[in-house]
């Protein structure tokens, strides 16, 4: 495996990754949720997006990219925005790997992400990677999850 900066000609692979991680990860969310975010998150025209405004990572193995995270670098605090790994690799340190080589881009600056109310799996994930409870924002629907905010400190 290895981890490098994503190029436009992996904007295919990493729209695959979302449709394949995202409506199994957000099954509790319900179907609406599922299709706002793939719509909005996971189309190659966003993925394009991304890659001009945040510093997006890939994990590829032979076969192409099988996880993927960005990070905005651009505010005061980064906030890692996706962090998804393909579930045929999940569990075999490969999102453990990424969200390294991610906190790597930002030495001694405390990083910010989140994750839906309900996803257990993330929020231990995120735990182990010393990341902590800073909010709770409600969510943009009644019949959405809320936001969990976690913030990791400086090191």
């Amino acid at each position: 495996m290895e981890i490098r900066e994503a190029t436009v000609a992996d904007i295919t692979g990493i729209v695959d990754i979302g449709h394949t991680t995202w409506p199994e990860t957000y099954r509790f969310a319900g179907p609406d949720y599922i299709a706002h975010g793939l719509a909005g998150w996971w189309s190659p025209e966003a993925v394009a997006r991304s890659l001009s405004t945040t510093t997006v990572l890939v994990a590829t193995d032979d076969d192409g990219p099988i996880a993927t995270g960005n990070i905005d670098l651009r505010g005061e605090v980064p906030i890692i925005w996706k962090l998804y790994v393909h579930p045929d690799v999940q569990s075999a340190g490969v999102g453990s790997a990424l969200i390294r080589a991610l906190l790597d881009l930002a030495p001694g600056r405390p990083v910010r992400l989140e994750h839906l109310d309900g996803n257990d799996r993330a929020a231990r994930f995120y735990a182990r990677h010393g990341f902590a409870l800073l909010r709770r924002e409600a969510a943009d629907q009644a019949e959405w999850p809320d936001t969990i905010w976690l913030e990791r400190p400086a090191s």
